[in-house]
């Protein structure tokens, strides 16, 4: 699978979720991104991609939808190639993609455990390399 249409996958999984909506086309497309998680060339965004997919299916299957598009949300920005890693934004993604994540703390299932496997796995990327000293 092309690391442009998981983006496009998940993109468009947040926006029917969002409406409070689900069907067959979000959860399959789902799975089988989590099918191609090795594609994935950044170590941090393959582990959280893997993880909060992983817990947004789950709750799709409890109904928690607006939750689960929640979570997609947070990690629909993510770098998945090593050439979009370096061109990333992580002040961006820290000073506004994760602000209005924690903001919906209240209506999303699990908000502190994907917080924190966030937070680990990009610190961990960020620090066991360079791209600190750029």
């Amino acid at each position: 699978m092309e690391l442009r249409k998981i983006n496009e996958i998940i993109i468009s999984s947040r926006n029917i979720l969002f409406n409070n909506r689900v069907n067959d086309t979000v959860i399959s497309s789902l799975e089988e991104v989590l099918s191609c998680w090795r594609e994935i060339e950044v170590d941090s965004s393959r582990n959280i991609l893997k993880y909060c997919i992983g817990e947004a299916l789950q709750q799709i299957k409890q109904s928690k939808l607006t939750s689960a598009g929640r979570v997609l949300n947070l990690i629909h920005n993510l770098p998945l190639s090593l050439d979009g890693l370096n061109n990333w934004d992580l002040d961006y993604f820290i000073s506004m993609e994760l602000p209005n994540f924690l903001e919906h703390f209240e209506e999303i299932h699990n908000s502190r455990d994907i917080s924190l496997y966030v937070f680990q796995q990009i610190s961990n990327q960020y620090f066991n390399s360079d791209l600190l000293n750029r």
